[in-house]
This record gives structure tokens, sequence and C-alpha cells, in this order.
């Protein structure tokens, strides 16, 4: 029996996931929306975490390298809306197994968990090439962003203040107008809404 813990905030998408993933006897599925995240992979001792990037209160892509450091064995797979363009090579690098998009089928993320429970890595094509110096991705003005400074956009796109995003990353607030700053400088926009776009625009690709 293989233990699944599914880390998502949204009660539909952790029940249609559940239910499908149980279709396989040798499936067990947890669910949680993210509440003290490293206590709940403790208490349920899962074979293979799915964890989404969006939840409401922690960032799933910031989280991802605590979590490695307290559960180094823990097979991860990301099941978020968010971009592959952006996001899988990220996640790939902070330690994760798997990447499937929300957009795909749940027969996808079916295979997807049966692969990586095997040992494999799962993640869309090219991706795995990208590590090699050969092979680097092609940089888009967001794509520039430290993965720091992505969770701190995200954060300002959700509607967070500067306290908030710096309580919430253990900062304080003059680090998180320092990374505005950067941000703007690095991608060549003068405003957060000209980021939104940008960011708006990668989500399209």
């Amino acid at each position: 029996m293989a233990a699944i813990l599914l880390i998502d905030d949204h009660p539909a998408i952790c029940f249609a996931v559940k239910v499908t993933l149980e279709k396989d006897i040798t499936f067990q599925v947890a669910t949680s929306g993210g509440e003290r995240l490293l206590q709940h992979i403790r208490r349920e001792n899962p074979d293979l975490l799915i964890l989404d990037l969006e939840l409401n209160g922690i960032d799933g892509l910031d989280s991802l390298p605590r979590i490695k450091l307290h559960y180094p064995a823990l097979k991860i797979l990301i099941y978020t809306n968010q971009p592959a363009s952006l996001y899988a090579r990220r996640t790939l690098l902070a330690g994760a197994d798997g990447f499937v998009n929300k957009s795909l089928d749940l027969d996808a993320l079916m295979a997807a968990c049966r692969l990586i429970l095997e040992g494999y890595h799962c993640f869309p094509s090219g991706v795995m090439a990208m590590l090699s110096e050969s092979e680097q991705p092609e940089k888009t003005p967001v794509a520039l962003l430290s993965d720091r400074e992505l969770t701190v956009l995200q954060y300002l796109k959700r509607g967070k203040t500067n306290k908030q995003i710096a309580d919430s990353l253990q900062l304080s607030n003059k680090t998180i107008s320092t990374y505005k700053i950067r941000m703007l400088k690095k991608c060549g926009v003068a405003t957060l809404d000209k980021l939104y776009d940008l960011l708006e625009e990668e989500n399209e690709c």
C-alpha cells in the first residue's frame, strides 16, 4: 500500500484527486489544506507528497527546500495551475520528483504518481535536458527572477501586503521592498501591474 498525502486548499480538487487515485487499490490518499505542513507530513508519513504551489498562507515553491531538508527521502509531485515553462525546472532543482499541471486529465496525475513511486522522475518534455549546460531554458523577463523573487511576486499578485509577505517568509518589510525594486529593474517595467501582466503572459505560454 502506497501512502499519498495531497496538499491543496481546494476541497473539490482534494475530493476529485482522492477518488481518482484510490481507484488504484494500492493507493491510500490523505488530504490537507497546507496548515502546519511539516507536522502533517510527519503525522501521515507518506510515500508520496502531492503539493500545490499556491496555498493560503504558504508558498509551495518556497516550502520545497524546507520539506526536503526535513524529509530528504520523501518523493514529491508538484500539482499546480502554474505554467511548466516557468516552474517545472525550478521545482526540479528544489527537489521535486515530478510536475503535473492541473489542466491535464486526472489520469495523467495517476500515471505520474505510479512512475514516481517506481523511482522515476516525471516532468514535461525537455525539462530534464535543461539541467545540462548545453540546454539552458530561454530567459523570458519573469524567468530572470530568482525563486524567492518569484515567490514574493506571487504573494503580491494575490493582494498580500509587504508585512504579510515578510511575516510569511520570515523577512523584514525593507527586504520585501528591495525585492520589489529589484524585480521591476530585472523585468524592465515601471509598475507592479506591468509585472503582473508579464506573469499572466507566462501563464499563457
